[in-house]
Parts: structure tokens; sequence; C-alpha cells
């Protein structure tokens, strides 16, 4: 058994433990969520010139990572290969997620939202959503930190040229 699998089977045995919550953090609209923090964030720091870079980060990181790194990587997922596996049920079956494992783009995709608008709170979030995606089944823990190490990358990117290019701060 590789550090991956083991990781996985240990994160993924707290489900039953609380499936409502780690089947509210995997829900879709958990983003929705994700995106009101964000506008709470821009509104109350009167920082709305960030609301741009912020969508143009989320949208990078999520082409890059559904369209190009998981058709790479071509590697299954959790649910798809391993025998039992706690996961949210949709219509009464384990929902399995679509497209490939490597990386999550959940993870991907909050982390480079929370590092594009420098917010510790949405970093946070984005530390619960991978967490939330392991223990859910739907990722291996390597894929989530691929998603982290992505995201942090895209959104530093993105920071770091608005900083230099426009002054901003």
């Amino acid at each position: 058994m590789t550090l991956d699998t083991t990781l996985f089977t240990m994160a993924n045995s707290l489900f039953p433990s609380a499936a409502p919550l780690w089947t509210l953090l995997n829900d879709p609209r958990a983003a929705l969520l994700l995106a009101g923090l964000a506008v709470a964030i821009l509104w109350t720091t009167g920082q709305w010139r960030w609301a741009v870079p912020a969508i143009l980060t989320v949208m990078l990181s999520d082409v890059a990572t559904a369209r190009a790194m998981k058709p790479a990587f071509d590697r299954a997922r959790p649910c798809a290969t391993l025998g039992e596996v706690y996961a949210p049920l949709e219509d009464g079956k384990p929902h399995c997620g679509t497209g490939g494992s490597m990386p999550s783009a959940h993870a991907a995709n909050s982390m480079a939202l929370g590092v594009v608008l420098a917010s510790p709170g949405l970093v946070l979030v984005s530390l619960i959503v991978g967490v939330a995606r392991v223990v859910g089944g739907q990722h291996w823990p390597t894929d989530v930190l691929a998603g982290w190490a992505f995201g942090l990358a895209i959104g530093w990117a993105v920071r770091a040229g608005c900083e230099r290019a426009l002054g901003w701060r």
C-alpha cells in the first residue's frame, strides 16, 4: 500500500462520522459560498480593483487543471479505483466526480483565489476544501497537494504581476 493510499484511507474513514458536513463541503454550491466570501473581503477592504484579477485567476486555474493537467496526468479518482470508499451520495449511489483526479481543481481554484486576494481566511478555506475532497473520496492526498501548489503559483504570479505592473497593493 502506498503512502497516498494509506493517507487517503485514513482521511476517508472520517467521512461517516460527519457525512452531512463533508457532503456540504463537496457540493458545487460551496463554490458560491467561496465567491461570497471573496466579495465580502473585497467589499469590506475597498479593494474592488482586485475583482477582475481574482476572476481571471480562478478561470485560468480552472481551465489549466481541467483541460490540460487532468488529461495529461490521466489519473483515476480513488472512488473509481478502490473497493470501499465513503463518498457523498448522488441518486443513492456514491458520487465519484467527473474527469481525472490529478490535480484537484477545487484545491487549485480556491488556493489561487486566496493567494491573489492575499486573504489568509480564504487560504484557510482552501485548506478545508482540500481536506474535504480527500475525506469525501474524490481525490488522493497528492492530488490536493498538487492543486494547492498550482493554485499558489497562479495566484502569486497574478498578484505579483498586478503589484509590479500596476503598482497595486
